[in-house]
């Protein structure tokens, strides 16, 4: 199928891939069903966009927490459990959204702006199912490692 992303332009949804939040995302209830998009790169963690297939206009950036060494212990309810069609706790994949910073030290130019991750709401995700949740306002204690 083609989308007419707002931000990505016409891009390709194979509908196979697509995931589902059957809880919506707070702030964004209406939009539960997303497509993952990213380039190539070398070396470096990798930048995802999820793009909803109900809001043109919705687009956030994402990242596999273990891409930059977090580690997250998060208890699920059983209705997130339901929800993610999850059998096995190691089969999910926690996704961050990231951002740039925007009282960067150069504002003037955007690529220098530092990137931030929200840790407190993870994005988990049952790859298998294609199913997600969002977790709100974890307590985090953060030990980064590389």
């Amino acid at each position: 199928m083609l989308f007419q992303s707002n931000l990505l332009g016409q891009v390709n949804v194979d509908e196979n891939t697509v995931l589902t939040f059957p809880l919506g995302l707070p702030g964004f209830e209406d939009c539960v069903r997303f497509k993952l998009f990213h380039e190539e790169e070398n070396g470096a963690p990798r930048v995802l966009w999820m793009q909803s297939l109900e809001e043109a206009d919705v687009l956030f950036s994402v990242v596999d927490a273990a891409e930059f060494g977090v580690r997250y212990e998060i208890e699920l309810a059983d209705d997130e459990v339901e929800a993610l069609q999850l059998a096995k706790p190691e089969d999910a994949v926690v996704l961050v959204m990231v951002y740039r910073a925007e009282d960067a030290v150069d504002a003037s130019h955007p690529l220098l702006k530092s990137l931030n991750a929200n840790l407190r709401s993870p994005l988990v995700v049952n790859p298998l199912t294609q199913r997600g949740i969002q977790i709100g306002q974890l307590n985090v204690d953060a030990v980064l490692s590389r």
